[in-house]
């Protein structure tokens, strides 16, 4: 046993040092740097512009205010639903839970008790008609209350990195307690993309759901996000979205779209009448016109270790890098112009010297003050991977003698 307890040891230690975790962060500027493209002027009270792949923000317009989200709080109620009930075609029965939502002047497809829907039927309704009681209905279903379920969005939102959300109900209808900021809405927008059913659901133009066994007449949906379908303000390269309205919020609207090599977020509160769709085409036009995506190296020049939104003009050479360490871990640094735009951490598997890297020619000269861990890393990493073979067999052949002896003696 001492012998096992002694490789198991030897294992852990081993891992330990050659395990080596790269964990890419984003930076939130709100102040841009000098150079930056000139940002537009738009109508809402809040906006921001977002690149999804970085969490770059390219546009900040009172991002960090708290607004009420009005019914842009379904993008959050669609992602916790889609990744608690993995089988769309799941029946749905409608409880007297969603009375209350049934109340004139709410937006609902008039559900009826004892209505069945299937979950996928559910989420186009939610996302296209904004459907409350829908909403309501499919938070007892995930969680079994409406207050276990926002307990749920509330976990999301501090998961994905909001700092200024609270929610009270699944469908935005307005409390004090019921509150978020366009930041954060781009937070949630930008990990609801990356689920393909989402993007489906919210990015079609019209879905029909056929009678059921309460309705004897088929419903029919229209996306009303305008940049989504034909008309003056569709935009190209949309590809989801949800729009919003209550007196305490105005007009609300969280968008995505993609062209090319990057996909951008756009969210824009307490807007007036169509503001909200001209303003994100505005901010749509900025951030495709005006930029980029670069990306970026550490180890080695053939597999990045992200990627960084720049103005068109601008390359990654032109950035400055700089490193520090603490606690074992290294993080790396993207300033341009003095501001910085992009950082990423790696935890180190070794302590060992630090050099000035020799080879420049990825970086502008004199722009530069960058740190890379020593190239006697591998040929150490090699000789360890030996020893401890060595080691091992050393001590799997004594305890196979030891056992041996043992019989022996017997």
């Amino acid at each position: 046993m001492r012998y096992k307890k002694q490789i198991q040891k030897l294992l852990l230690s081993v891992f330990s040092l050659l395990l080596c975790l790269l964990s890419p962060l984003s930076v939130s500027a709100q102040d841009f740097p000098s150079g930056w493209p000139s940002t537009p002027d738009i109508s809402s009270a809040s906006g921001v512009l977002m690149e999804a792949s970085s969490g770059q923000v390219l546009f900040d317009k009172s991002m960090n205010e708290i607004r009420y989200p009005a019914s842009t709080t379904k993008v959050m109620t669609a992602l916790i639903i889609l990744e608690n009930i993995p089988d769309l075609n799941k029946n749905i029965t409608f409880t007297d839970i969603i009375l209350p939502d049934l109340a004139p002047g709410n937006s609902t497809i008039n559900a009826q008790v004892g209505e069945v829907l299937t979950v996928e039927q559910c989420l186009y309704a939610i996302m296209l008609a904004s459907a409350n009681e829908v909403c309501t209905q499919m938070a007892v279903e995930v969680a079994g209350s409406v207050e276990s379920f926002t307990a749920m969005m509330n976990a999301k939102a501090v998961e994905i990195g909001c700092t200024n959300t609270h929610f009270v109900n699944a469908n935005g209808l307005p409390d004090p307690n019921h509150y978020t900021t366009a930041y954060d809405l781009a937070l949630i927008l930008r990990e609801a993309v990356k689920n393909e059913a989402f993007c489906k659901i919210a990015g079609a133009a019209k879905y029909t759901i056929p009678p059921t066994n309460k309705t004897a007449s088929s419903r029919n949906m229209e996306n009303h996000n305008a940049l989504l379908v034909d008309g003056e303000y569709y935009y190209e390269g949309a590809i989801a979205g949800k729009t919003g309205h209550t007196e305490a919020a105005r007009n609300t609207l969280v968008t995505a779209a993609t062209k090319e090599d990057m996909t951008l977020i756009c969210v824009v509160l307490r807007s007036e009448k169509d503001e909200r769709f001209t303003d994100t085409r505005t901010l749509f036009d900025y951030g495709f016109d005006n930029f980029h995506s670069q990306p970026l190296y550490w180890m080695d020049k053939t597999t990045p270790v992200g990627n960084i939104i720049l103005p068109k003009t601008v390359t990654a050479d032109a950035l400055s890098v700089s490193d520090s360490d603490e606690n074992n871990q290294r993080t790396r640094t993207w300033s341009y112009n003095g501001t910085e735009l992009y950082r990423t951490s790696m935890q180190l598997p070794l302590s060992v010297e630090t050099q000035i890297t020799a080879d420049m020619s990825m970086f502008r000269i004199g722009t530069v003050k960058t740190i890379f861990p020593s190239p006697l890393l591998l040929p150490i990493i090699i000789t360890l991977t030996i020893l401890f073979a060595v080691i091992m067999i050393i001590l799997i052949v004594k305890y196979h003698i030891r056992k041996q002896n043992r019989k022996n003696k017997s």
